[in-house]
């Protein structure tokens, strides 16, 4: 009769520690499971808002350093990066003075540009962190508005009134028209295809800038709320923006600075040889 007792002993300690055992796989599954995921997907948002940093840096070196070539090792995660250029979309800004000047190559008025961008959409985050026209922006998709993880390279002097400003253009090699995306471990190479300097004197007149957002983006707003937030900034340019246009909904943006006596439109023309 004891060794019965001691055997059904045995059993029902097995299964309390059997028990319990599942509980905690079953407990570490529901909630420690989707914690490490989100751990693992900011990580890897995280990593890429430095990798389009490093890319804003690539590009600066390219226009401002007369490098020749750049080239940088990466790795995408949880999402892939893209390259739309000019070719694939319709987002554009658009610059000219009160008087309707400042006219682009060839003498079209307004001065146009079509940057293009690198894009990183993340799967899991449902974001985008791009490089357009020289700065880093992050947009969530989820909710309105965005905002910029590095400013581009446009300077105000206020004492002489001298505005400069400095366009990025990022596309693929000429003539292919390519669409070029990536996901993992690759390598990103660049060169400077064109480069073009151009002064304008304005003579105390207003310059205009306009963002117009792509309606084929991922949302309508495009980056306006992060243009819009950079150029009123007084620490950047303070200008004053349309307050009938609102960017979040996809209507243009425009903003103005008057007082101005010189605009020093700098363009450059970025290729992607591969990602």
């Amino acid at each position: 009769m004891e060794r019965k007792r001691e055997a059904v002993s045995e059993s029902i300690g097995y299964l309390i520690i059997f028990g319990l055992i599942l509980t905690g796989i079953g407990l570490i599954t529901l909630y420690g499971y989707p914690l490490l995921m989100q751990q693992q997907s900011s990580a890897n948002v995280r990593n890429m808002e430095q990798t389009m940093i490093v890319l804003q840096n690539d590009v600066k070196s390219l226009a401002y350093k007369l490098a020749n070539f750049k080239e940088t090792s990466l790795r995408v995660s949880g999402g892939s990066l893209s390259l739309i250029g000019p070719r694939y979309t319709l987002q554009k800004f658009e610059i000219w003075t009160s008087d309707g000047g400042i006219g682009g190559i060839g003498g079209i008025t307004p001065y146009r540009l079509y940057p293009g961008e690198l894009r990183y959409f993340s799967t899991n985050d449902n974001l985008v962190i791009t490089m357009e026209n020289g700065a880093v922006i992050e947009k969530p998709l989820a909710t309105n508005g965005s905002f910029m993880l590095a400013d581009p390279r446009w300077y105000l002097d206020t004492n002489k009134g001298t505005l400069v400003i400095n366009l990025m253009n990022v596309s693929s090699a000429p003539g292919t028209g390519q669409l070029l995306s990536q996901t993992g471990v690759g390598t990103v190479r660049m060169r400077l295809l064109y480069a073009n300097v151009t002064t304008h004197n304005a003579a105390g007149m207003t310059v205009n800038i306009r963002y117009i957002p792509d309606p084929k983006n991922a949302t309508p707003e495009g980056y306006g709320f992060a243009w819009k937030t950079y150029l009123t900034n007084p620490n950047n340019l303070g200008m004053t923006c349309d307050p009938t246009s609102d960017p979040i909904k996809g209507e243009p943006l425009v903003c103005n600075k008057p007082d101005i006596n010189s605009i020093i439109i700098k363009e450059y023309d970025v290729v992607v040889e591969s990602l």
